[in-house]
């Protein structure tokens, strides 16, 4: 289960990544967006209760913090060295395990983005919590492979809208068929080093 809910966020991270960086290299959105910050990243499902994922952004590094039913999962990323930490809060303890440089280089992931498939487009402008947005809707084909015989639906594809703050120039919120995520309490600037560490209470285990 713990592996799962691993899996289940670092592709979430991946593919919220990889569109980023497509839209980096095509009059980008997310032009001028800031590379150290922190923010509340809250999934509402069609069916099911929210659940929140705490995020650390500091360039090639993340760290994300999440309530499971095992208690506190903390992922942290570290793009700069290829290497992640996963933290079980509760038993205070923490595994390491090392990236394929590919995915990694330097978690700008544009080729990543390629094999994915993403797509956008700039719909509209709206205001989201206060916040003026432009309104894009984007398409993302998650086993696209060249070469491929099967359909988008059985590989596994995602569609839905993003709407991008003007003025910080990240999301704000996200809309598919079964979720919508919004972005909250927003801080910008350097983050604490030692949150890209296994905390040291911590000890390693295979």
């Amino acid at each position: 289960m713990k592996r799962l809910l691993v899996s289940i966020l670092f592709s979430s991270l991946l593919i919220t990544t990889a569109f980023l960086a497509k839209a980096q290299t095509n009059a980008s959105p997310f032009e001028g967006a800031p590379t150290e910050y922190s923010v509340d990243v809250v999934t509402t499902r069609k069916s099911g209760t929210p659940f929140l994922i705490r995020m650390y952004v500091d360039g090639a590094k993340r760290r994300t913090e999440q309530d499971t039913n095992n208690g506190g999962l903390v992922v942290i990323l570290r793009g700069d060295v290829h290497m992640m930490y996963t933290v079980l809060v509760a038993r205070k303890v923490y595994r390491v395990s090392s990236f394929d440089p590919k995915l990694m280089e330097p978690f700008d992931v544009t080729e990543l983005a390629k094999e994915i498939g993403v797509t956008r487009e700039k719909v509209g402008t709206e205001t989201i919590n206060g916040e003026v947005c432009d309104k894009y809707h984007y398409s993302s084909d998650t086993g696209k492979q060249k070469g491929s015989t099967k359909s988008a639906e059985s590989r596994g594809s995602a569609s839905g809208f993003v709407w991008i703050s003007q003025s910080t120039r990240l999301p704000v919120k996200s809309e598919t068929a079964t979720a919508t995520t919004v972005w909250e309490n927003l801080k910008e600037g350097p983050q604490e080093p030692s949150l890209f560490m296994p905390p040291t209470d911590c000890k390693s285990i295979d």
